[in-house]
């Protein structure tokens, strides 16, 4: 069976299958049954996103075990064989340390699952994952891309002209640092120019979204920074409202299609692929949210406030979405240097 490898140009970033819908039905029965069952216990604390994950992954895992490891029922598998896996996405699928991770902590919940509810079928399983695949350091595997105060200005003001709707994306996805996921949950009841927080310089949703966290996620309310957002917001729920009118569409999803129905991911990843077009560098939506931790450290709000407005349990991700450099930032010490 030959896999596919590419190159993701716009980050560089090497991507290969080795899974279809033809060697997933070759896949041991006993082991589909398996995951099918884990699946629907995991669905009960995790979201659908990241069960689907889950599912890739198992089904890569077990795609291997069919074509590498003799289609072996999953209690079998030994823990060298286990290894030769990691060895196998490590070296032939290329995926970096957080993807390798991923693979081990979905395999160690499938182990623990069948330790908790198969003690009786299989008192001799134990979870080895953890033991046999040590935890991968955390690499840079893509280019990334730090979008300077221009660029962003730019891009805005080419938007502004050409389409409101995607300067209107844009301006809420820099003015909040809200994950891509997020934004798509930003429908219009959410905003209220007069529902303010911080000293009236950011907008507060009128109720918590749905964020990334541990099972299903956490509700949190998101802020987006009032002055400079508003001006592109207003501009397009002018134009939206003519265009639903004119479709007939009564939904209250902010950002919609020509038809007038919800936009999908799809569409808006098509708009992120036009501003790296138009930019000339690698874009994807995580930059955006470090664009605006970079501006609010440079402005020095304080990094317990960064944290208080995104969410984070720590000042930590402050440092980690900060992309100043050192040599960059203002030291008032080093007037100490000066003779």
């Amino acid at each position: 069976m030959k896999t596919k490898g590419y190159y993701n140009m716009g980050r560089a970033t090497f991507s290969k299958h080795i899974t279809s819908d033809e060697l997933t039905a070759q896949i041991n029965p006993e082991n589909l049954k398996l995951m099918k069952r884990f699946l629907k216990d995991k669905l009960t604390r995790a979201s659908e996103k990241t069960i689907k994950v889950y599912e890739s992954n198992l089904t890569i895992f077990f795609t291997w075990n069919l074509l590498e490891n003799n289609n072996k029922f999953f209690i079998d598998i030994k823990k060298i064989e286990f290894s030769d896996f990691f060895s196998y996405v490590s070296s032939e699928l290329k995926v970096g340390s957080a993807r390798m991770n991923n693979f081990r902590s979905v395999l160690s919940s499938l182990s623990i699952f069948i330790e908790r509810f198969f003690d009786v079928e299989y008192p001799g399983f134990r979870n080895v994952i953890l033991k046999v695949i040590e935890s991968s350091s955390k690499e840079l595997r893509r280019e990334k891309t730090i979008l300077t105060d221009s660029q962003i200005e730019n891009l805005l003001q080419h938007l502004s002209e050409k389409n409101k709707q995607q300067a209107a994306w844009l301006a809420l996805a820099i003015c909040s640092g809200a994950r891509f996921s997020e934004l798509l949950r930003m429908d219009v009841d959410l905003i209220d120019e007069n529902n303010t927080a911080f000293g009236d310089i950011f907008l507060q949703t009128k109720k918590p979204i749905r964020t990334k966290g541990r099972n299903k996620g956490k509700m949190l309310y998101k802020y987006v920074l009032r002055d400079k957002f508003l001006p592109y917001h207003k501009a397009w729920m002018i134009e939206r409202d003519e265009i639903m009118k004119s479709k007939n569409q009564t939904h209250n999803s902010m950002f919609i299609q020509r038809d007038g129905t919800p936009a999908t991911e799809g569409v808006i990843r098509g708009w992120i692929e036009s501003f790296e077009e138009f930019l000339g560098v690698p874009t994807y939506p995580h930059a955006f949210r470090h664009y605006l931790t970079t501006l609010l450290s440079k402005k020095k709000i304080p990094a317990e406030l960064i944290q208080s407005i995104f969410g984070w349990e720590s000042d930590s991700m402050v440092r980690l979405y900060d992309d100043q450099e050192s040599r960059d930032k203002e030291w008032v010490e080093l007037e100490n240097l000066r003779t």
